[in-house]
């Protein structure tokens, strides 16, 4: 596992100073004006960042065992689940949509408890809409709720 760290943190810190580099080409702006290449230059130097924490526990050997793939029904579960996001993200819109995705995986996939389940539900999609409704002012869809 270790050995597999060392060549992930690796790969991905190479992988991080080519998004880097690419982005800077485009143009990063500041962040009150951001250029075309703003956020993907971020998101790699944070991936260049996490690639090079991976590594470095990697090669103290500090990297404990990973879970194990084989719970295939799990996997099935998430896929239908992020599937079924996509399908009903128009007609339901994104807070609604967003509420059932997160209730659903909280409860069919990790097991929690109703409560729980719902709270973070509530909170997460909340979260969501404040973040890129409100403040980034992104275009999310309305679905039911905007008719």
């Amino acid at each position: 596992m270790i050995t597999t760290d060392r060549w992930t943190g690796l790969f991905f810190i190479l992988f991080s100073l080519y998004v880097c580099f690419e982005s800077w080409r485009l143009g990063v702006g500041s962040f009150f004006r951001p250029g075309a290449g703003f956020f993907p230059f971020y998101s790699g130097a944070l991936l260049g960042v996490l690639s090079v924490i991976l590594g470095f526990l990697a090669f103290r050997g500090k990297v404990g065992k990973a879970e194990s793939w084989t719970d295939v029904g799990n996997t099935v579960t998430v896929s239908l689940a992020v599937l079924g996001f996509a399908l009903l993200l128009t007609w339901l819109g994104f807070v609604i949509t967003t509420f059932l995705f997160i209730l659903f995986l909280l409860r069919a996939v990790e097991r929690r408890a109703w409560l729980l389940s719902a709270s973070a539900a509530l909170f997460i999609s909340a979260a969501f809409y404040v973040v890129f409704g409100l403040w980034l002012k992104a275009q999310l869809p309305a679905g039911i709720l905007g008719r």
